[in-house]
């Protein structure tokens, strides 16, 4: 993880060097690794069900987006306490975001 810049204001959005990895999937990882690429920006279901699956011969579950959004949920409990969560934007998708009580530091 690395320290980035918001690509709408220029301010750091955090450190995200203080994330424990140790204890998140593969599958959890990939996703986590794309939000932090993303810069704040938002990532649909569908876009990281494509992240996840595509290296996979048979596509992945029948049921992957749903896995995907499981997923979303487990690993969003897991930044919590990390002073990270995962925003969900109904209808559009998913972006990582600090938490208010500035846990994850600039």
């Amino acid at each position: 993880m690395s320290h980035l810049l918001c690509s709408h204001c220029g301010q750091p959005m955090g450190d995200f060097s203080g994330i424990d990895v140790s204890t998140l999937t593969r599958t959890e990882l990939t996703i986590l690794e794309f939000l932090v690429e993303a810069r704040h920006r938002t990532t649909s279901n569908s876009v990281l069900t494509e992240i996840v699956y595509s290296q996979r011969p048979d596509g992945g579950p029948d049921d992957a987006y749903n896995v995907v959004r499981q997923t979303v949920r487990r690993l969003r409990a897991k930044l919590a306490g990390q002073g990270w969560t995962i925003q969900t934007l109904w209808g559009v998708g998913y972006r990582l975001a600090r938490l208010d009580d500035g846990k994850a530091g600039a």
